[in-house]
């Protein structure tokens, strides 16, 4: 008898997947991250990888663990997008970045 598997090859359950992947390679960074993301939280009601970023620094290996962080930490945290803005970062050439909130 054979067993059929259905995955599920969804945007969301890629995206989940890849989260998973990255911060299983980045346990230290993860707690770092969740750890600054909580302080800038508390002191001004919103977070944004950038401001996390500028107090920790970017992980060792993949900068996928960046944004797998703060998803990781945002869903945890029950926290949502209020807006979106342009970079301050140089480097990021004002790129857009999401601003969480409670």
């Amino acid at each position: 008898m054979t067993t059929q598997v259905e995955l599920d090859f969804s945007g969301p359950a890629l995206r989940d997947a890849g989260i998973t992947r990255v911060l299983a390679n980045n346990e230290d960074y993860k707690d770092g991250f969740r750890a600054a993301a909580l302080s800038i939280l508390r002191v001004h009601g919103a977070v944004t990888s950038e401001e996390v970023v500028s107090l920790i620094g970017m992980p060792d290996g993949s900068p996928n663990a960046v944004g797998a962080a703060m998803r990781a930490f945002a869903v945890a945290e029950g926290l949502q997008i209020a807006n979106y803005r342009k970079s301050a970062t140089a480097s990021r050439h004002a790129g857009i970045i999401a601003v969480w909130t409670r």
